[in-house]
């Protein structure tokens, strides 16, 4: 079952710039998690370090902010300051993106809930991302035509 092991490690390395970084300074290590041959070890260790792979991770966190930024930019932009780091502990708790914006983003808006309610300021941002995404189920049903950007 090796293969689905490689398959499975490529995909996270292209998911997460700190897992390539890892691999960079100790592949054995961090790569150890995945059921792997020597060869395919070595492959993945050599692909970090293809020009590639750094495009790779830009795509893949570019195509997952897309879903985000789609449903939920005012709450976004209220987030700037902090977004990468959100964002970045989001994508690790929730490695696998759902492809349905609205689905991803309540499934942020409920992470981000519970990740922020200690803050004063939480109740207002919730607010305004489960408005934005209410919008975004109304217009998916048909119940609200927004003009084309």
């Amino acid at each position: 079952m090796t293969m689905a092991s490689f398959q499975r490690a490529y995909a996270d390395l292209a998911a997460s710039p700190d897992l390539c970084l890892a691999v960079r300074a100790d592949p054995s290590a961090s790569l150890a998690r995945y059921e792997l041959t020597d060869r395919e070890r070595n492959r993945l260790a050599a692909a970090v370090w293809q020009r590639g792979m750094d495009a790779n991770c830009t795509l893949y966190r570019a195509t997952r902010i897309t879903a985000l930024n789609s449903v939920l930019p005012l709450t976004l932009g209220l987030l700037r300051d902090n977004l990468r780091d959100l964002l970045d502990d989001y994508w690790a708790d929730h490695p696998v993106h759902d492809i349905r914006f609205a689905s991803e983003a309540r499934r942020f808006i409920d992470w981000l809930e519970g990740k922020i309610a200690h803050h004063s300021e939480a109740v207002g941002l919730i607010a305004l991302a489960r408005r934005e995404l209410a919008a975004e189920e109304a217009r998916l049903r048909g119940e609200l035509s927004l003009p084309p950007a």
